[in-house]
């Protein structure tokens, strides 16, 4: 019975979201579960703005408002994920930004194989919706107090940098980002997922350039394509974080970059017929193959002959 729900959810999740704009990929066992689920959109955005002036106190029916700024910004698609925030008190505050955005939705798909005779599953999913994002910030302030925060995410990739309590803040932020497909493989059996692995064509090109007054904030973080079954994370192939109390100038440069291609092997070529036999063999090495396909060939003898 197992067998046939851990089917039926796997297709459910993809039959009902294929044409809309997004979709999830789920595997269940018995004892563990892996899911990816992507948003996205045919979009094409361009955004400019700029602030130049003095936040002061205002005076409306007696009462003095007390001066304050504020600026948010959200953006995501498909796995691309960017979180901007900034606070401001009295002061002098120029501010100016540009974000260039181009999505599309295209293809998503899923096949499932469990050869004969073997109790591994292999599922894969494979997406192609292509999103690049090209951004530009700049923050010029004096005044009591700024807290500026950005987040920067692809993926399981992200930059982090957090300006808090300035009293002057002097900021140019640049980055470019991009991510084309997708490939996940996951091998199960009924009772737990043996390995997953997430492949995607993506890339973060990060550059600031600060001077802050208060503390900052900085992390990056840069994750592998290997799932740590239960544990819902990817391996962390590098991770940073830094801390400033005081006055800095900062520069950081950052470029993170992953591609993948999906290839098809013909079956059976890895293989020599003439082998230890189907009975020697480790459980990942009888993925997409059958005792029949191993041996069915001139040149097997049993140990009999």
């Amino acid at each position: 019975m197992h067998k046939t729900v851990y089917i039926m959810l796997l297709l459910a999740a993809l039959m009902s979201c294929v044409s809309a704009e997004s979709w999830t990929g789920q595997v269940i066992t018995n004892n563990s579960s892996w899911q990816i689920t992507r948003h996205s959109t045919n979009l094409t955005m361009d955004i400019s703005g700029y602030v130049d002036g003095t936040i002061s106190p205002v005076e409306r029916g007696g009462r003095v408002l007390s001066p304050y700024a504020h600026y948010s910004k959200d953006v995501a698609a498909n796995g691309a994920d960017i979180k901007e925030r900034t606070a401001a008190y009295q002061g002098k505050y120029t501010a100016q930004e540009l974000l260039k955005m181009r999505s599309r939705i295209s293809s998503v798909g899923y096949e499932i194989d469990k050869p004969a005779g073997t109790p591994i599953w292999t599922v894969e999913f494979y997406a192609d919706w292509p999103v690049t994002i090209n951004s530009s910030r700049s923050i010029n302030y004096i005044g009591r107090n700024i807290n500026d925060r950005e987040f920067i995410g692809n993926g399981e990739d992200n930059v982090g940098a957090n300006f808090l309590y300035n009293i002057k803040l002097t900021k140019e932020q640049n980055f470019n980002f991009s991510s084309q497909s997708l490939n996940a493989t996951i091998i199960a059996t009924d009772e737990q997922i043996l390995r997953a692995k997430l492949d995607e064509d993506k890339e973060i090109d990060y550059k600031l350039n600060v001077h802050s007054t208060g503390i900052a904030d900085l992390k990056s973080k840069q994750s592998g394509s290997q799932y740590l079954v239960g544990s819902s994370n990817y391996e962390i192939l590098s991770e940073n974080e830094e801390r400033y109390v005081g006055d800095y100038n900062i520069i950081r440069n950052i470029r993170m970059r992953a591609n993948h291609t999906r290839e098809k092997f013909e079956d059976d070529n890895w293989l020599p017929c003439c082998s230890d036999g189907w009975a020697g063999m480790t459980l990942r090495d009888k993925i997409g193959h059958s005792a029949e396909s191993v041996f069915d060939c001139t040149c097997f003898k049993s140990k009999g002959n």
